[in-house]
């Protein structure tokens, strides 16, 4: 408005680059609503600009610590700086760590085998937006998969009689890999029983097509049977296994059962088994 006070034979011009700026605003806004539901990856042009948006500052005007819970208000341990002050659009902050209560161990005789991340949570803007791929962090990966080691843990104090022996051992194995990359244990396929294998495929299968998990939407049936073979191309589950899967009809029969009907679409098995006739 000042330049058109100044100059207002040029409000034409500066019109046009207000809409082009608002459009420009428009623009970075939905690229950060992208990145943030994280159902492509980021590409490092993407980065870059992430980089570039989060630097370009603004004046806070209110107190950011007002209304936090007692909790919440411990993580800021510096000055409440004087208002209006020049922030970042978006920032990794200090107050966005969350650390470990305790040290995390492990009994040697469980054999878990997992990285722990250095913090409990890490909340930062731009931390979170540059995740390669999906939503979740190695904060929040490791948290999910946290609760196998307390399946673990129950199971093992559990006396058991002989012919349930196998139970720890089958209740904990459904997310290892025939590669090793797997989890609490890194066990191969040397290692794997045939019920743990079965275990995996069917695991896989139940959470792709989950319609209750907060962070993703539920896969189809042809979507969750293409993401299993990729997983068989990659080395991580049984191919007789997911074949048997298919061949049978085991995953009709659950899909007719539990996932809603939008979900529950053709899929071509055939180009899935090696033996197609």
């Amino acid at each position: 408005w000042q330049a058109v006070l100044d100059q207002p034979q040029l409000e034409p011009q500066w019109q046009q680059q207000l809409e082009h700026k608002r459009q420009q605003l428009q623009d970075d806004f939905h690229f950060i609503a992208r990145l943030n539901q994280g159902s492509e990856g980021i590409s490092p042009d993407q980065t870059r600009r992430l980089q570039e948006l989060a630097m370009i500052t603004w004046q806070r005007h209110f107190d950011d610590r007002i209304g936090l819970s007692p909790v919440e208000a411990l993580r800021y341990s510096d000055q409440a700086p004087t208002l209006p002050v020049t922030e970042p659009l978006l920032a990794d902050k200090p107050h966005h760590i969350i650390e470990h209560e305790k040290p995390k161990t492990y009994p040697a005789h469980l054999q878990i085998d997992m990285e722990i991340p250095e913090h409990l949570y890490n909340l930062g803007e731009v931390y979170n937006l540059s995740i390669a791929r999906g939503t979740l962090s190695k904060e929040d990966r490791f948290k999910i998969q946290e609760h196998m080691i307390g399946t673990i843990r129950m199971l093992d104090a559990l006396p058991f009689p002989p012919e349930l022996s196998n139970v720890p051992r089958f209740a904990s194995t459904h997310h290892e890999t025939l590669k090793g990359t797997g989890y609490p244990r890194k066990l191969n396929g040397h290692q794997l029983s045939i019920p743990e294998r079965i275990m995996a495929v069917a695991d896989i299968y139940e959470a792709l097509t989950a319609a209750d998990r907060p962070y993703k939407t539920p896969k189809t049936v042809s979507e969750s049977v293409a993401i299993l073979f990729r997983m068989v191309e990659s080395g991580d589950i049984d191919r007789d296994v997911f074949e048997l899967f298919l061949s049978s009809g085991v995953y009709q029969e659950y899909s007719a059962r539990y996932l809603q009907p939008q979900q529950q679409d053709d899929v071509p098995i055939n180009q899935y088994l090696r033996n197609r006739d």
